[in-house]
């Protein structure tokens, strides 16, 4: 009895072992397959700024790597080429006009920020929190408008109502944005191979559960207007 004991234990750890190697297999190939996939990402980000001549390529590019990042978190299989470029060209227009206030807020604190070098330190840090809020506001609509399905004049509407009333949604996003800048900051290599890609898909992904939870509260009226009460 002892010798079938051992016997049974023996088939046991052997059986035990191809299954733990199988699954450390397959959790290696899915952290493979989501760099590759940022990295993507952030080729496509870069492609698309460019082809827009930057000033007008940033925000169709952003708004693409958002349709792409909630096509893969929603576990849907997709052509990331394919359904970016599309995205990016149908979106264009669309996409510049939406990002326009985060975009300016943007390009006038950073211009200000530069120029006035010997400003206060009040001064300075206020400029960077309407920095802030403007990134803010450009992930909140571009991934509002990819989420829902709105009007194009409701949308920066909706988006500076979302950051007001949810305070820890814009909080989140800035901390994330912060935590990537500073990453990329100290391996600046990072920049051009993933920071990007991965700042959008994380963002998309904290953007659309703060989506799901405002869906489960407003219920069917969130599908037209997200934040009606």
């Amino acid at each position: 009895m002892a010798h079938e004991g051992a016997r049974a234990e023996v088939a046991a750890a052997r059986t035990a072992a191809p299954a733990d190697g199988g699954a450390r297999l397959e959790r290696w190939f899915g952290w493979v397959d989501t760099l590759a996939f940022l990295g993507l990402l952030n080729l496509l980000v870069l492609a698309g700024t460019l082809a827009g001549g930057v000033v007008l390529g940033v925000a169709p590019a952003l708004a693409a790597a958002t349709v792409v990042s909630r096509t893969r978190l929603r576990g849907d299989t997709q052509r990331a080429v394919r359904v970016f470029v599309r995205a990016w060209a149908s979106g264009f227009a669309r996409a510049n006009l939406l990002a326009a206030p985060g975009l300016l807020a943007l390009a006038l604190t950073g211009t200000s920020l530069l120029l006035l070098d010997d400003a206060p330190a009040v001064l300075r840090v206020a400029l960077a929190v309407v920095a802030g809020l403007g990134v803010v506001h450009l992930l909140l609509a571009l991934t509002m408008d990819a989420h829902y399905d709105l009007r194009r004049g409701d949308v920066p509407r909706l988006a500076w109502t979302f950051l007001l009333r949810a305070p820890g949604a814009p909080l989140l996003l800035a901390a994330t944005t912060a935590l990537v800048g500073v990453v990329t900051a100290f391996v600046p290599g990072l920049l051009p191979v993933v920071s990007i890609g991965a700042w959008a898909y994380l963002c998309t992904a904290l953007c659309l559960s703060f989506y799901a939870a405002n869906d489960r509260r407003f219920g069917d009226r969130a599908a037209t207007d997200p934040l009606d009460e």
